[in-house]
């Protein structure tokens, strides 16, 4: 985060009064809620079933939906843990701090991206048919719309065609919604809203069609 914000985050954005560092620190948060939620949950759940862990769990008084929902709330608390430490970073290091208004927006927002990359993470342990498998699937899917919608560098742009298809997934529109939380200037769309709302839907709909106990 520092090494990539010292060089894309510095100054403010071409043709705008925003700063750098106000677009940058919010979309590292985004990359975190994707990385707990979605990457590390379908991986770790991949592997639970690998090892037969959750086939275990079937024998145990324990019922399905409390366990799953044991493994949802320590994600949840992984990514807030997660959260803070890149909002103290930003603060520290670039001097990016949310503004009073946008706090709502900001916990909104990951509220929202918690439940709508957590259930794709389910779905990503459903189509898994390794463990092996499940990291390389996680990370080829969502590094490149990463990359494409600037997280890691705000001044990073790709034709409009491109751009279109780009915001038809929940990458960017997470990341556009906690840029809400740092600037005003920035706006999300409301099909952003819909496009996260959208996608939780299917990745619910998916794992409670796919989901495997083993």
């Amino acid at each position: 985060m520092l090494l990539i914000g010292s060089t894309t985050a510095t100054g403010d954005l071409p043709g705008t009064n925003v700063e750098g560092q106000m677009i940058f620190v919010p979309s590292i948060i985004a990359f975190g809620v994707i990385v707990a939620a979605y990457v590390n949950l379908g991986a770790k759940l991949a592997t639970l079933r690998h090892d037969g862990v959750l086939k275990r769990i079937r024998t145990t008084p324990l019922s399905s939906t409390a366990y799953l929902s044991g493994v949802l709330g320590s994600t949840a608390a992984t990514t807030l843990a997660i959260t803070a430490c890149i909002v103290s970073i930003g603060a520290l290091a670039f001097g990016a701090v949310p503004r009073a208004g946008g706090v709502p927006e900001l916990a909104g927002g990951l509220v929202l991206g918690v439940l709508c990359f957590g259930a794709l993470g389910l779905a990503l342990s459903s189509a898994a048919r390794s463990a092996e498998s499940a990291s390389p699937i996680a990370n080829a899917s969502y590094l490149p719309l990463a990359i494409m919608s600037g997280i890691f560098d705000p001044t990073f742009s790709v034709p409009h065609w491109l751009s279109i298809v780009v915001g038809l997934f929940p990458v960017r529109a997470l990341a556009q919604i906690l840029q809400q939380g740092y600037t005003p200037v920035v706006h999300a769309p409301v099909s952003d809203l819909f496009v996260l709302l959208a996608w939780t839907a299917a990745g619910c709909a998916f794992a409670a069609w796919r989901f495997r106990w083993h």
